[in-house]
């Protein structure tokens, strides 16, 4: 085989490479109108404590963001595996599927945008899986994955916002472009607290301990990115019924970071920013 031949099998097995894996990040990407503005007066709010939530009966109450500096310990620390109880999954809505993956080959890699489009409504959803949204009389619900939820994804996106739930799961909130504009869309993943039955399995405890170190280590307010940070999120999909509409998750005031679809990347599987 002559070299140029080489060459040429070594330049189509890179290009190949990079049609399944695209780089993490290629420049900004903006769509509508920039609203920097916006962002800057959201990082003054959250640098206060004053970033508002949703908050309802039906939904999964969440911890006050100026409390996150706390909750993720000293700068630059980590915890012991699956050492505290504060780690453990608490949740009673389909712990089960939230705290385990999808047993299935992982897809090509996406967008935000472009995987929230391809999924159903909340609406379709509540319709057509009842199941998904019922609760027992002790207020749980146990239902297993559905044959929708039984795919592992993986998206390019830029990390906004970061919060630490009263079940110990941390909610990230993606958006699809690389600064807040007039048509960003925001989509929900979760670094699951830890599964109650196996604590120190992998890869949750290290995923916690990876995104301590990125808000110790990336400028933020109170878990909200002084410029949104690039990452590859990859994970199982769940449409979690307890953030349908109206009941979004996310930042609502002073800007509306909610998705509009209760799909989320739950639990992630690996992290890379």
């Amino acid at each position: 085989m002559s070299l140029a031949h080489g060459a040429l099998i070594a330049l189509a097995l890179a290009l190949a490479g990079c049609a399944t894996e695209p780089p993490l990040f290629v420049g900004p990407f903006i769509k509508g109108i920039p609203q920097p503005n916006q962002w800057k007066k959201f990082l003054a709010q959250a640098e206060r404590g004053q970033i508002e939530e949703v908050r309802d009966d039906t939904a999964e109450p969440a911890v006050s963001v100026h409390l996150i500096n706390y909750q993720f310990g000293p700068v630059g620390a980590t915890q012991p595996a699956g050492a505290t109880s504060s780690e453990i999954f608490k949740g009673k809505f389909r712990p089960e599927a939230k705290t385990s993956y999808a047993r299935i080959r992982k897809e090509t890699t996406t967008d935000v945008d472009s995987l929230l489009k391809a999924l159903p409504t909340d609406a379709q959803m509540t319709q057509q899986h009842h199941e998904l949204v019922a609760k027992d009389s002790n207020h749980q619900n146990h239902v297993s994955r559905i044959a929708e939820e039984k795919r592992n994804v993986t998206v390019n996106a830029w990390l906004y916002w970061v919060s630490r739930q009263s079940d110990d799961d941390y909610h990230l909130i993606l958006g699809d472009t690389s600064e807040l504009s007039s048509k960003t869309v925001f989509m929900n993943a979760e670094i699951s607290g830890l599964p109650p039955d196996k604590p120190t399995g992998r890869p949750f405890v290290r995923l916690r301990d990876d995104l301590r170190k990125v808000l110790a280590t990336t400028p933020n307010k109170n878990g909200a990115f002084n410029h949104p940070l690039p990452v590859r999120i990859t994970g199982s999909l769940l449409w979690d019924g307890e953030h349908r509409n109206p009941h979004n998750v996310g930042p609502k005031k002073p800007v509306d970071l909610r998705p509009k679809k209760a799909w989320e990347i739950h639990p992630i599987r690996n992290f890379v920013h």
